[in-house]
């Protein structure tokens, strides 16, 4: 009689093993799928079948079976909406029973499940990119627009369109270019209100667009000038005097049409009219009726001179536009980050003179994040030479001997430069923008710093030493722009 009275305690000590060993097998399973859950979905911009590649190896490499565990399998599935994509994913063991084969069946299924989705919502990123000439050696403008593509496609994922997400991008060189559509736009300098837009002529009555529109070939290519002072770098809202925004005009330099030209020993690079006076060099340059119903040479770099980059590209939520001016950079000229970072702050704005970014003092605004990523392959440069009276090149901070910098100097001229980023960069944060910023190759110590200065915080500064390295640091902040989260 006791053996048979052991017989259903036996049985009842069994099934509870049993079912002690498929509670820690579904803990496993959940935790294994749980992991192969985030591992693939910090790879949204993959395809189905990529992803489940992914977690495969996590998923086995997590789920260790035991000796009557068999089967174990994980199976993705993509799901996408308008501005979410989620994966599901399920994982899957069969386990051999011990005793319960004795009061139900041999084995069971086994599963856990888990979700997890990637969101972009409410966010604004300018793409604040050098396109000065050095950014046409060793690829590094090739490897840029394929790490800002791909920085698109992860943030967009498989939507082509995004009321929430929005791009946009500012090329700089020695100057910025805000487009010949903004011709009429009242923020542009066309009466000579502004101090800097006289500075190029003899006559105080002449000024930077009046001069264009003087020539009878030429039109205003859609570059700006500097503002004066702190207006240089700050978001000041343009309405009127030097608040507004000035045409960029390279002036004629002395010479008779001819790019190069060489006068009593002085070396000029934008001769593109005869002069037709023999007095002092600043009085042939600055004399403004040379420009009277005069035609420019077609071949001549004129008064757009410096000006060489691409247009802003406003904030913008298409995913084809956004990729096809990522395209079209082109790289010359040479470096003034202060510029980009300037109009990096502007195109993130909710007035003019871009007008596309929320207001994020508005309620409805407050989770808006607003992104700037900087990028840079070298340092700021004047570009200032020891051979003419200008002391430089033409810039959006003019000559050098215009003192518009605070300096005439040429050994201090990029260090004024060096200032005004710092001030850019300080105003970008003041604004509560989060900023990434890009040391490319970088290699002037004081140019690493000041970009390293000017990341919102250490971790959100990069200095890439190859184009992989340069294109998996941009796969990681799109990643982390995205808000990925598990759910059960």
């Amino acid at each position: 009689m006791l053996a048979l009275a052991m017989v259903p305690i036996t049985i009842a000590v069994g099934v509870a093993a049993d079912m002690g060993n498929r509670n820690n097998l579904k803990a496993q399973l959940q935790a294994a799928t749980d992991a192969a859950t985030l591992a693939a979905g910090k790879e949204f911009n993959k395809t189905e079948g990529e992803m489940q590649a992914i977690a495969d190896s996590f998923f086995h490499s997590n789920f260790k079976a035991s000796g009557n565990a068999s089967s174990p399998s994980v199976t993705l599935t993509k799901s996408e909406t308008d501005d979410v994509d989620c994966i599901q994913v399920e994982g899957m063991v069969v386990v051999e029973n011990t005793f319960m084969r004795v009061v139900d069946n041999g084995s069971d299924v086994i599963k856990a499940t888990a979700e997890a989705c990637q969101q972009a919502s409410g966010l604004e990123v300018v793409l604040v990119f050098d396109n000065t000439g050095s950014m046409n050696s060793y690829g590094r403008l090739s490897a840029l627009k394929q790490a800002a593509k791909d920085f698109t496609d992860i943030l967009f994922g498989s939507n082509e369109t995004s009321e929430t997400v929005k791009i946009a991008l500012v090329p700089f060189s020695s100057a910025v270019n805000v487009g010949t559509s903004n011709s009429t736009a009242a923020w542009l300098d066309r009466s000579g209100q502004a101090d800097f837009s006289k500075l190029n002529f003899k006559s105080n009555n002449w000024h930077n667009w009046k001069a264009w529109n003087k020539l009878t070939n030429r039109s205003w290519t859609g570059c700006v000038e500097a503002r004066k002072g702190a207006l240089a770098v700050d978001d000041t809202p343009p309405t009127t005097g030097n608040t507004l925004f000035t045409p960029y005009f390279a002036p004629d330099e002395p010479g008779n049409s001819t790019y190069r030209s060489i006068i009593s020993g002085n070396y000029y690079y934008n001769s593109y009219l005869s002069d037709s006076r023999t007095n002092s060099l600043d009085n042939r340059q600055r004399h403004q009726g040379k420009y009277n119903n005069k035609s420019v040479n077609t071949t001549s770099r004129g008064p757009s001179s410096g000006c060489s980059v691409n247009p802003i590209m406003p904030l913008n939520g298409t995913k084809a536009t956004i990729k096809d001016n990522i395209n079209a950079m082109s790289a010359s000229g040479h470096t003034m980050i202060p510029e980009g970072v300037g109009w990096g702050l502007r195109v993130l704005s909710h007035h003019e003179p871009f007008s596309e970014g929320v207001d994020k003092s508005l309620d409805e605004n407050k989770n808006v994040t607003k992104v700037m990523v900087l990028l840079t392959d070298g340092e700021n440069y004047f570009a200032t030479t020891g051979s003419n009276h200008n002391k430089s090149r033409y810039g959006a901070y003019g000559y050098l001997a215009q003192n518009r910098v605070g300096t005439t100097s040429t050994s201090q001229a990029d260090n004024k430069l060096n200032t005004l980023t710092t001030q850019a960069c300080n105003n970008v944060r003041n604004a509560g923008i989060i900023t990434y910023t890009f040391a490319y190759q970088v290699n002037n110590s004081t140019a690493r710093q000041i970009i390293k200065n000017c990341a919102y915080d250490e971790s959100k500064y990069f200095d890439p030493p190859s184009s992989q390295a340069l294109k998996a640091n941009f796969r990681k902040i799109a990643n982390e722009l995205r808000d990925l989260y598990l759910s059960r």
